[in-house]
């Protein structure tokens, strides 16, 4: 690709700027590059999924209370992806049905795409948590997809691939860590640039993938807070009390000093949702259709739930 194709493409991006619900400026991807945004959203939650330790398979009694915490993740995912359709009508836009899916990963943890996936680690059910909490778990986790949240990480990433493709280049990172030494033999010097440009394009794969990846980590404590704060407003829509809801995280056990950051993320969220049921009740509790269902929506089916087994 052309430099000045990749100026052109980054020029495009970046105009494409939103603003997140907590008010927070939001590079997202234009309209005609959000279906690749969706697949390199999922693409990045396989990633993670792989790297992630697999869980032991389980026996008898284990076995029967793993297809029992599934059932009860269908069930929370399903009254709380009925107020997210309710509260948002502009999703059945992005896509037609949130997914709840356990996966056998051995550590407490969440994730989830663009595309309205909502994935759950098995290690999660070791936790105990309640259905309030399990609840705030999933909701979360869709508080990062209504926000954008991952619409933004994957223009991050997209900039800094491409500002990497431009910069490398110019800088000629291969010949400064060479030495700039020069052939004479024409075979020697087409192979000499042959290596250099491979060499190019691999330092700048790993450098646009180590950069967007530190960058994304600076968006991530906002995010984080954005979507808790979405998170509390879908289980009041789903009929949740916010003071059981924070009753219930500050339950959750801390986390061990080799444990997953995962769990610390969520101690954190708990934290900070106890504070805030301390003042005044922030959502409501009770909301009539006329308040939570828009008129455009009314009429439209209810979201589908897919079995995670």
């Amino acid at each position: 690709m052309s430099r000045a194709v990749l100026v052109t493409a980054a020029a495009t991006l970046l105009g494409a700027c939103a603003t997140s619900p907590e008010g927070r400026p939001q590079l997202v991807a234009p309209t005609p590059l959000q279906g690749l945004s969706a697949v390199y959203s999922e693409f990045d939650m396989q990633l993670q999924l792989v790297t992630a330790a697999d869980a032991a398979g389980c026996q008898e009694a284990e076995c029967v209370a793993d297809r029992t915490f599934d059932q009860r993740i269908l069930a929370i995912g399903g009254r709380l992806a009925d107020a997210a359709f309710r509260q948002h009508a502009e999703l059945y836009l992005r896509f037609p049905r949130f997914e709840f899916v356990v996966v056998e990963k051995r550590d407490p943890g969440a994730a989830s795409s663009a595309a309205g996936s909502v994935v759950l680690f098995r290690g999660t059910r070791q936790l105990d948590l309640d259905d309030a909490a399990l609840g705030f778990v999933l909701a979360r986790e869709m508080g990062h997809i209504i926000a954008g949240h991952h619409d933004e990480n994957v223009t991050t990433s997209i900039l800094v691939g491409i500002a990497a493709q431009i910069l490398f280049p110019i800088l000629n990172l291969p010949a400064l860590i060479g030495g700039g030494a020069a052939t004479t033999a024409a075979a020697t010097s087409a192979a000499s640039v042959t290596a250099s440009t491979v060499t190019t394009t691999a330092v700048a794969s790993a450098a646009s993938f180590a950069g967007s990846r530190a960058l994304r980590a600076t968006f991530r404590p906002q995010q984080v807070i954005e979507a808790e704060g979405m998170a509390m407003e879908l289980l009041a829509g789903a009929g949740w009390d916010g003071r059981e809801v924070a009753e219930q995280l500050q339950a959750i056990p801390p986390p061990l000093p080799d444990g997953p950051g995962w769990t610390e993320e969520l101690r954190e969220s708990a934290r900070r949702i106890a504070s805030l049921m301390q003042g005044p009740p922030m959502f409501d509790l009770v909301k009539t259709p006329a308040q939570i269902v828009p008129r455009s929506v009314a009429d439209l089916p209810p979201p589908l739930i897919s079995v995670p087994f």
